[in-house]
């Protein structure tokens, strides 16, 4: 990853303008007494960038940085599913946060035949929906809205630092297990070392923070994800 320092060297007035907005209008602009307004959040942001990697990705980074840290976290999420041995045809699958649809293509390409794709904003969706027809999106929030059915593997990839409450965080994982089929696989990322939030808009989780909301089930093994580390967690 690319450090404070050398962003601020390649782009000390963007360094500088994205730091004021993040610390002191994003704030204003998007606060809530329950932590932010999430949905307004993402709608400005995707709509802000379009089809860029920085819609999703990190804002401090050009397209095609971002686009090289995704295919590899790509590799790591493949390899992750292969060692859980997850059939990607005969999987039904729920992709919570897809966003413009990165990980959408690399399971179809896997064979998936069965997903839903929710996310709190609906930009993308008349775009994937296009691209990607016979998938499913629906605009839902994972710390609010009930999922409908069963999935063998739900995914949930840079969204959960995006969750900035206590209870929300509770509220999330308690869907997620609400749709988890016997068998079922969790993967979730970034899992990091507890620390203070960051940003309004940003929270870090640890597995300690993540272990007691799943009792009785079985953790993999932590693997290094980006800036943080990924986790798969099966239902026994």
């Amino acid at each position: 990853m690319i450090g404070l320092r050398e962003r601020f060297e390649k782009d000390p007035f963007g360094f500088v303008t994205r730091g004021f907005y993040k610390t002191i209008i994003g704030p204003i602009k998007y606060g809530r007494a329950d932590g932010y307004d999430a949905e307004r959040y993402w709608r400005d942001r995707f709509s802000n960038y379009g089809r860029s990697f920085r819609a999703v990705g990190d804002e401090g980074l050009s397209h095609t940085e971002n686009r090289r840290m995704y295919a590899q976290a790509a590799n790591v999420f493949a390899d992750m599913c292969r060692r859980e041995a997850i059939d990607f045809e005969k999987a039904r699958v729920l992709e919570i946060g897809c966003g413009a649809g990165f990980y959408t293509r690399l399971l179809r390409d896997r064979g998936v035949g069965s997903y839903l794709g929710v996310d709190i904003t609906d930009v993308f969706f008349s775009k994937l929906r296009k691209k990607f027809p016979g998938f499913r999106f629906v605009r839902k929030d994972i710390t609010a809205d009930r999922i409908e059915g069963t999935f063998n593997l739900v995914i949930m990839i840079d969204v959960i630092e995006h969750i900035v409450t206590d209870c929300k965080f509770a509220a999330a994982m308690e869907r997620v297990k609400s749709c988890l089929a016997d068998d079922g696989v969790f993967v979730v990322s970034p899992l990091v070392e507890r620390r203070p939030r960051r940003l309004f808009y940003q929270r870090f989780w640890s597995l300690a923070d993540i272990k007691p909301r799943f009792p009785g089930y079985a953790f993999g093994k932590l693997t290094p994800f980006r800036s943080g580390q990924m986790l798969t967690i099966r239902r026994s």
